[in-house]
């Protein structure tokens, strides 16, 4: 696992994007990364608020849509709390799969053995403090050859360039194959030159260790709602892992 927080400008180390990990009973870790709308300690103190939160949440062991179920509804409550998107991975080594969620926010990448980036489709909910809920979660299998990356949009985004473009750019980058997590970390951040971004750039990398159970790679096992979901390879028909309430 590694992560990499670059503040825009490189002038201070205080802004919105946040990158968590946080460990759970029967080897379990939750993945996070945020982004707080604006700049400035204004967006710090309410990232902070928002960390604090979901460590809390977290702790009762909820399942990842849930948990940003109850921080939008807390969010929500107060009325000078600035919105803010969130992406929750919630890793099961024993299980070899990720169950993923969105809250307004891009959707991870996967980086495989050979080196080839794809993006993982998501059900993307409404941001955080908006009070509207409706967050999905999608599960997939991952295979302990991939890197799975998190990030906030300043790794992507660019003046004057549409989203999708930006995101395009992403999975056009390559890696030599059997790539560590940090040098598939600092590859990306150099091939999209992140050090010049015009926002903040907090990107989270994670692999899975090897176990003797093999598994199919990135296979999504669809929620009810999301039974149309696509993956790096045709979906297998399967049960939704968690269920929601």
């Amino acid at each position: 696992m590694a992560i990499r927080y670059l503040p825009v400008g490189q002038s201070a180390l205080i802004g919105g994007d946040w990158c968590e990990t946080i460990r759970l009973h029967f080897g379990r870790t939750l993945l996070v990364v945020g982004d707080v709308m604006g700049h400035g300690l204004e967006a710090a103190v309410d990232m902070t608020a928002y960390r604090s939160s979901l460590r809390y949440m977290a702790s009762a062991e909820l399942p990842p849509h849930r948990v940003l179920r109850q921080l939008d509804d807390l969010a929500a409550r107060e009325p000078d709390r600035r919105p803010a998107t969130c992406l929750i991975a919630q890793i099961d080594p024993n299980r070899g799969q990720v169950t993923i969620t969105s809250a307004g926010h891009l959707p991870p990448a996967v980086i495989d053995g050979q080196g080839r980036t794809s993006l993982l489709p998501i059900s993307v909910g409404p941001p955080l403090g908006t009070g509207l809920g409706g967050y999905e979660p999608v599960t997939y299998r991952l295979d302990p050859s991939q890197t799975l990356v998190l990030f906030t949009d300043g790794l992507v985004e660019r003046r004057g360039q549409d989203i999708d473009q930006s995101l395009r750019r992403l999975a056009g980058v390559g890696f030599e194959a059997g790539s560590g997590v940090e040098d598939v970390l600092d590859t990306v951040l150099a091939r999209l030159d992140a050090r010049h971004a015009e926002d903040d750039v907090a990107v989270l990398g994670a692999r899975l260790h090897h176990r003797s159970v093999q598994h199919t790679a990135c296979t999504p096992e669809p929620s009810a709602s999301h039974r149309e979901g696509r993956g790096l390879r045709p979906p297998t028909r399967q049960g939704p892992s968690e269920e929601s309430p």
